[in-house]
């Protein structure tokens, strides 16, 4: 059982960067030009530290240890997506202007990534980078025998993230199908919100809380490795496909097939991690507390951590 579930984890990866390594190869000019000469240089770097984390993944590459490639993966993907904001956000502010009252964002075919959004993904590349390194530390053998009250403080101080949300721009989904519309397009931002509410609740604070509960080495897992892979991957390649389009490398109906399948791919690869991991109370807790404490990402941890530890005594 255990060896098709890394068989499966290792094909996700695998599925994956073919198709982040063929995109990139139909539209190798991209990298190319002088202007936003830091974002094309980024994204080079970013594409070889992606394909240096799969092999690491899938093949248990040991030249370079699991902590080196976890801090490269969010230096790099982080400095991607500063540049992009740096070279394009003012290019963009002429687009963005047009485009008031029309629905923005990554899937459509007529309106440009705004800055907000840029800088929206840069808060979520911190986030990754608070929770990766909470990861490392329950791999620790010190941290399977600490306290109830030290594993719940190291999970506290891995949401503490969340205290900068509000200095950062927030572009809600919904704004890309209010009105009623039921195209393809507003179907899959549909899709993708549900998908973020999920990974927000269980596979970001709901696996906190039941690591704190329950420490499990994720990092010396392939399952982990291949999950970790496709969350990094998805949340610069759905920038680069929309860039894409609108320098005519891809068709509009292309680039919403490919980020479908991209989404089934991250979808199969997180169904272990879940099995492995996440307690289902911690998880149905934290979903739950998303409704009905909103905004609230600390305190909703705080409550998690506490029932969760009151479940463990019964």
């Amino acid at each position: 059982m255990r060896v098709d579930a890394r068989e499966r984890a290792s094909a996700c990866v695998a599925s994956y960067l073919a198709v982040v390594l063929l995109v990139s190869a139909r539209s190798r000019r991209a990298f190319l030009g002088k202007f936003g000469r830091r974002h094309r240089i980024s994204g080079g770097a970013h594409l070889c530290v992606l394909t240096l984390y799969c092999a690491h993944a899938v093949r248990r590459d040991s030249s370079l240890d699991a902590l080196t490639m976890d801090a490269t993966l969010f230096v790099s993907g982080l400095a991607l997506t500063l540049t992009a904001h740096r070279d394009f956000a003012k290019a963009h502010e002429h687009a963005e202007r047009r485009q008031l009252g029309v629905r923005s964002g990554v899937l459509h075919a007529k309106t440009a990534v705004t800055g907000a959004e840029m800088l929206e993904h840069a808060f979520y590349h911190v986030v990754n980078g608070f929770q990766i390194a909470y990861v490392h530390c329950v791999a620790q053998p010190w941290f399977a025998r600490a306290s109830v009250e030290t594993r719940a403080a190291a999970c506290l101080l891995a949401t503490s993230a969340w205290t900068a949300r509000g200095q950062f721009p927030i572009n809600s989904f919904s704004n890309n199908y209010r009105d009623g519309m039921r195209d393809f397009e507003s179907c899959m931002y549909r899709v993708k919100k549900w998908q973020y509410v999920l990974y927000k609740t269980v596979l970001l604070h709901g696996l906190n809380v039941s690591l704190a509960m329950r420490p499990v080495d994720l990092i010396s897992l392939q399952e982990f490795r291949s999950y970790w892979f496709c969350l990094n991957a998805a949340y610069v390649l759905e920038f680069f496909l929309q860039t894409l389009v609108k320098r005519k490398y891809l068709r509009q109906r292309t680039m919403l097939v490919l980020n479908l399948a991209l989404m089934l791919i991250s979808t199969l690869a997180v169904v272990p991690v879940l099995r492995i991991a996440v307690e289902p109370h911690a998880a149905a807790m934290m979903f739950a507390l998303n409704f009905l404490n909103r905004k609230r990402e600390l305190e909703n941890v705080v409550v998690g951590l506490v029932v969760a530890a009151l479940w463990a005594d019964f």
